[in-house]
């Protein structure tokens, strides 16, 4: 569909509109999807893994010393504001592969073979990006849901009464985070979010493959 670029006024003042711009460290665009700051975010991250690429791969730091510069450094780079995407399987795949090339950090040898994210997940028993992904949605959930009158809430639950565009619908993060509460325990509903520690329960249930 072709989008009206006509400049927006605000008294004196015009502001250009543009296809994609950054505000507070998140890509926004006119196409609605997370593919553009997906890719910047692993572009990010890999300049930061190679900066670093000499230091991690030092056997004068301990595995435990590797995995926190990893978990508090490296991760937080690519999951900022992770827990409002709407990503597809492709984003997710690509996430995943990004953190693969983390394995190396962990001194995991595997000669002929090839990586896959149970290796990284088994070397320091923590779950993978996309599990991680799943929990923090869920998180956001809980603190959202347990909101009252507030305006997150109300976006998050009133439903857009404009017709929808031809061909399949997308896939609502509204939706995803229903189908993980469902898998993960299916007693749980919506208002279970009231009780902080059930809910954070189930989300640690949630980081389990």
């Amino acid at each position: 569909r072709s989008v009206n670029k006509t400049a927006l006024k605000v008294g004196p003042y015009s502001c250009e509109q543009v296809d994609e711009f950054k505000y507070l460290g998140v890509n926004v665009i006119t196409k609605n999807n997370m593919h553009s700051g997906n890719q910047l975010r692993i572009n990010i991250v890999n300049k930061a893994y190679f900066a670093m690429n000499k230091m991690l791969s030092s056997k004068l730091l301990s595995k435990e010393t590797k995995e926190k510069l990893y978990t508090s450094f490296l991760r937080p780079i690519v999951m900022y504001t992770c827990e409002t995407w709407s990503t597809t399987q492709g984003d997710e795949e690509k996430l995943l592969t990004s953190e693969r090339k983390f394995t190396d950090l962990f001194d995991l040898k595997m000669e002929n073979m090839r990586k896959k994210n149970k290796d990284l997940e088994m070397l320091f028993n923590k779950p993978n990006i996309r599990l991680f992904l799943k929990a923090k949605r869920l998180e956001w959930a809980g603190h959202v849901w347990r909101a009252d009158e507030n305006i997150i809430k109300n976006v998050l639950i009133r439903n857009v009464t404009k017709t929808r565009p031809r061909g399949r619908p997308r896939q609502r993060w509204l939706d995803r985070v229903k189908k993980y509460i469902l898998n993960t325990d299916n007693s749980k509903r919506q208002d279970d979010a009231m009780d902080r520690n059930g809910w954070r329960n189930l989300v640690e249930a949630c980081k389990r493959p």
